[in-house]
């Protein structure tokens, strides 16, 4: 079987199975299970496909058929310049996740070596992509999963990027008292999504990606209102908190910042213009 009969065979099962772009899906699987890039793959679509490399490919595609995020099938994802691995234990990071880690880099554009907190790192990806983008920053990292502090600890590890990695509960008051304070930001994607809406998401989502890091039951804001309280306590004077948000609820997160008596609090959109960035600073400085 030749590159070019494999992906077309391959899309257009994905496709019959209603997975998004499966072409991009089918060379993403046979840029890892050959080596080869996707340009390479087209200037040569009449070379045979190995027969072990066909086999690895044909599985992937299976899962990929079966609704498996493609990412947890490839072992990893991308996040700004890093490739991160993720599996099961951690939610795949997303291009808004990205926007948010460049918000946060913004607030402390002007902090020569600021200590940095990331609130359920899940891989790691803000608390790493912050890390290697200012090498003179101290961050750590909570999470309440152990075994997505793995996943995010491995990350560090094989990155070569110096990140302290913490089991704690943020929804527990005594969560301020597992980091040292003061931080001049402290950046979080938390759960947000309702589980109400659980039947509404995708099934790569719904099926695949951990509960833990997505739904929230009753209050859709209660991790925002535990983030609120330890601000209080762990940012220095000046610093920020930058959160990712569901759309629908972004203005009322903002909000609850100014109601816990943060400055400049406020609320950007992402790139499909939906409310998704909410951030407010300590006062003081």
């Amino acid at each position: 079987m030749t590159r070019r009969e494999f992906w077309t065979d391959a899309t257009a099962r994905l496709e019959t199975a209603g997975v998004e772009a499966p072409r991009r899906n089918v060379f993403w699987i046979l840029e890892e299970v050959t080596g080869a890039d996707r340009a390479s793959l087209l200037s040569s679509p009449s070379l045979p496909l190995a027969d072990d490399d066909r086999q690895r490919a044909e599985a992937m595609v299976q899962r990929r058929a079966s609704g498996e995020p493609v990412q947890y099938i490839l072992g990893h994802a991308d996040f700004l310049d890093l490739r991160l691995a993720v599996t099961p234990a951690v939610l795949i990071p997303r291009p808004e996740t990205e926007e948010v880690a460049e918000a946060a880099l913004e607030r402390i554009a002007s902090v020569e070596q600021p200590l940095v907190l990331d609130v359920g790192t899940g891989s790691g990806a803000l608390a790493l992509g912050i890390a290697h983008a200012r090498p003179g920053a101290t961050v750590v990292a909570a999470d309440v999963s152990r075994e997505a502090l793995a996943v995010a600890m491995g990350n560090a590890e094989r990155l070569g990027l110096d990140v302290s990695f913490v089991h704690a509960d943020a929804l527990r008051p005594q969560f301020a008292d597992s980091v040292p304070p003061a931080f001049d930001l402290i950046v979080s994607n938390p759960p947000y999504v309702p589980r109400s809406e659980h039947p509404t998401l995708q099934r790569e989502v719904r099926d695949h990606e951990p509960g833990l890091a997505l739904f929230v039951d009753e209050d859709p804001l209660v991790f925002y209102r535990a983030l609120a309280g330890h601000a209080r306590r762990l940012l220095a004077p000046g610093g920020w908190i930058v959160c990712e948000t569901h759309a629908d609820f972004g203005a009322d997160v903002r909000d609850l910042f100014e109601e816990a008596g943060l400055a400049e609090t406020a609320i950007a959109q992402d790139l499909s213009g939906r409310d998704r960035i909410a951030s407010g600073r300590q006062p003081g400085a």
